[in-house]
This record gives C-alpha cells, sequence and structure tokens, in this order.
C-alpha cells in the first residue's frame, strides 16, 4: 500500500475543469513507470501525456529518450521525439535524423509519415517561402487529402 510520493510539485497552471482527472491519470502512468522501468509501451505513453496534456516539455522528453532507449524501433515513439525536439529546441537537424529514424522503422505508418510531412512543410516555411509548393512533390501522394493541398 501507501500511495506514492508524486514529486511535491503540483503544476496547476491555469487548466483546473479536468484537474482532478488529469492527476490521476498522472498518478496511474507515474505507478505504471515505476512498476515497469523497463516497457517503453508506458514510457511512451506517460511522455505522450507530460507532452499533449501537460504540456511539460522537459518531462516528456525524459521519457520519451528513455523509451526510445528501450526499444530504438518504435517509429511512432521516435516521430513523437521528433516532434517534441522541434518545438522544444527548435533543433532542425537533431528532429529531422529522429523522424528520418522513425520513416525508416515504420514504412508502412502513415502517422509517422504525416508528422514528418507536417514538419518538412514547417521547416520549409520557415526557411523559404518560395520553396514551400515544390516541396509537395516529396510527400506520398496519400497526404494529397485536402489538407496539403496547394492554394
Amino acid at each position: 500500500g501507501g500511495g506514492g510520493g508524486g514529486g511535491g510539485e503540483s503544476n496547476s497552471g491555469g487548466k483546473n475543469g479536468d484537474g482532478g482527472d488529469n492527476h490521476e491519470v498522472e498518478e496511474y502512468y507515474k505507478r505504471m513507470v515505476e512498476e515497469n522501468p523497463g516497457n517503453p509501451l508506458f514510457l511512451g505513453n506517460y511522455a505522450q501525456f507530460l507532452y499533449q496534456s501537460k504540456r511539460d516539455l522537459q518531462g516528456a522528453e525524459e521519457y520519451y529518450s528513455r523509451a526510445i532507449l528501450v526499444d530504438p524501433k518504435d517509429g511512432e515513439t521516435l516521430s513523437q521525439y521528433a516532434k517534441l525536439v522541434w518545438e522544444l529546441h527548435r533543433d532542425e537537424e537533431r528532429a529531422s535524423s529522429y523522424f528520418e529514424r522513425a520513416v525508416q522503422v515504420s514504412p508502412q505508418d502513415s502517422h509517422v509519415h504525416a508528422a514528418y510531412a507536417s514538419f518538412l512543410w514547417e521547416t520549409e516555411e520557415d526557411g523559404d517561402e518560395c520553396a514551400a509548393p515544390s516541396e509537395i512533390d516529396t510527400i506520398p501522394t496519400q497526404f494529397h487529402q485536402g489538407t496539403l493541398a496547394s492554394a
């Protein structure tokens, strides 16, 4: 028994509507990670929760990197981590290398390809406004479903 000690820092930043549910979910993930520290699924799920629900990018980075160390061939986790690296550090080269690894290990995963395409689109727009439309030629045809159609 006993409720695990939780690190003392209660991060109540603005969104208290679902704070109770979020807290329970977080406690569940923490317990799963503590009980299964080498399980890439729990590490990745907790990282995703921290990233998307709590916007704790540093915490998410730690758990994504741990998940990747345990399972370096999980394209979804590599892709999520690449997105995080780009958002947190704006390190295009590092994010790109993780996206490329994700595509290599999960060539059939459309989520991985879509995330990489979105990243390429965004970095292309950041770098050179005129080059963005030509980039569409390198994106596989299954992504032309309206979201990336040329303007």
